[in-house]
Parts: C-alpha cells; sequence; structure tokens
C-alpha cells in the first residue's frame, strides 16, 4: 500500500521549480536578472569565486543576493573531467582526492559567505553536473563531501523525471539542462511537476550567449508562466525548497 502523506509544497501549491544559473557569464546579469526581479521570481546563481580579487570581481552580485536571489557554491576552480580534453597531463577530477574536492569547496563557500554574509545557507552545483573523484579503482562519490557542507547539491538526472519529495538526494537532486530548449518545452516540463507534485529544476548558463544558450525569448516565456501560475507553482531557490523538503519530511516522519 503507498503511504500517504501531508502537502509539500506551502500556499496550496501543487509542485515546486527552481531556476538554477551556472558560471555567472555576463548575460545571467545583463538579461536573466531584470527580467526575473520584474516578474518577482528568485532563483540561484552558482558562482566561482576565482582570485584574490573575487570580491571585487563578484561585487555585483552583491545586489542580486538583495533581491532574495540565492548565491550558491560552484566550486573555486571548477574541476571536471580531463576527458574533455585528449592531454593527459591536464589537472582533472581523475587525478583529484576526496580531501582535494574538500579544500576547494570549503574555500568556495568561506569566499562567498564574505561576499554575501547575510545569506546564512547556500546549495552547492556539481561542476559539468560530474560527483566523483579518481579514475577506474580510485573512482569515488564526493556527493557525501557537498552533504557535510552544505544543505543540497544540484546534479543532472535522467530525463525528463522531476524530483519527488519523498525520495529525492538532496545532496544530489536532479536538474534539466535548458540549453536551446523552447519555451514550450519547458513549460511542459514544469507542467509534469504539477501532475506528480514535485520538485522541477532547470539548469540555465547564457541567455542568447555562449555555446550553453537559451534565447531570450523562450526564457521569457518560462518565466511568463510561472509568474501566471504562481499559485500553483512555488517559484523559489535551490535553498528555500531544500530545507522546506526537510520540514515536511520531519512533518511525516521520513
Amino acid at each position: 500500500m503507498i503511504r500517504q502523506f501531508t502537502p509539500c509544497w506551502p500556499d496550496n501549491c501543487l509542485a515546486a521549480v527552481s531556476l538554477t544559473f551556472d558560471d555567472g557569464p555576463p548575460s545571467q546579469l545583463k538579461c536573466a536578472v531584470p527580467i526575473l526581479n520584474n516578474a518577482d521570481l528568485q532563483a540561484t546563481f552558482y558562482l566561482c569565486p576565482r582570485g584574490n580579487d573575487f570580491m571585487e570581481k563578484l561585487m555585483p552580485w552583491r545586489d542580486v543576493a538583495k533581491a532574495r536571489h540565492e548565491i550558491g557554491n560552484h566550486t573555486v576552480t571548477h574541476p571536471n573531467s580531463r576527458a574533455f580534453r585528449n592531454d593527459p597531463a591536464i589537472p582533472g577530477l581523475e587525478g583529484m582526492t576526496l580531501a582535494d574536492i574538500e579544500k576547494d569547496i570549503v574555500e568556495s563557500k568561506c569566499r562567498l559567505q564574505q561576499l554575501v554574509p547575510e545569506q546564512k545557507e547556500m546549495s552547492f552545483c556539481y561542476p559539468c553536473y560530474m560527483e566523483h573523484v579518481g579514475c577506474g579503482p580510485t573512482r569515488q562519490s564526493y556527493v557525501p563531501v557537498v552533504a557535510r557542507h552544505h544543505i543540497a547539491g544540484r546534479g543532472k538526472g535522467e530525463f525528463p523525471f522531476p524530483n519527488p519529495p519523498a525520495t529525492v538526494d538532496l545532496h544530489y537532486a536532479w536538474s534539466w539542462p535548458a540549453e536551446r530548449m523552447s519555451g514550450s518545452q519547458m513549460i511542459g516540463l514544469a507542467e509534469a511537476c504539477v501532475a506528480k507534485n514535485c520538485w522541477g529544476i532547470f539548469t540555465f548558463h547564457g541567455i542568447n550567449e555562449g555555446r550553453l544558450s537559451v534565447t531570450e525569448s523562450d526564457f521569457r516565456d518560462l518565466v511568463n508562466y510561472l509568474t501566471i501560475n504562481h499559485a500553483r507553482i512555488w517559484t523559489v531557490p535551490v535553498v528555500k525548497v531544500a530545507q522546506r523538503i526537510l520540514e515536511w519530511r520531519k512533518e511525516n516522519g521520513l
């Protein structure tokens, strides 16, 4: 028999959606943030605080945080697989240990907390969705490392499935890469969340910018849809959904 739970989402909403943005390219500040602010929707922006001058470079993001968007941890160095390049001498996740990745994650979180000290919790984003270090017999997941330092982590899952609140691994929540998606495709994924009472996460990079881009018109279509359907769909940053799921699980003895 399937166990019955109390409704998870607040204000009688039927689903939750989080809009997430990786790497902080210029079009996010120039285009995405103003569109979201005009719609009174808040999102999650994952940043890499690189260099000794990270505070100066990331200063515009302080205003983004003041508008109630989440600033999330994307590591300092954005480590990914050396398989992206045809040179085994180039550093990659395959040559890292759990201690190496933990040092990077902790340092990035510390720097971002200096940038936005008013933000008490933040979620994590796996660079290139990859959650392992090592290679072959030394390969290990670093999801447990993320779990020690963050309330949630955003990865990439099995398309087109959303995240059920009772079973989602909050430290590797599934997301949908939105590059080259049409507005109608994104809206269809959000509607599927409503049908299943689940949490959907969209991953964006550039808006009309870069190889992982979505067009501004398609992005506006999704934002307009979420605004019109605010009574059905709770659209908030990853950290807020994670907090609500933890509360809900406690209420339901999960």
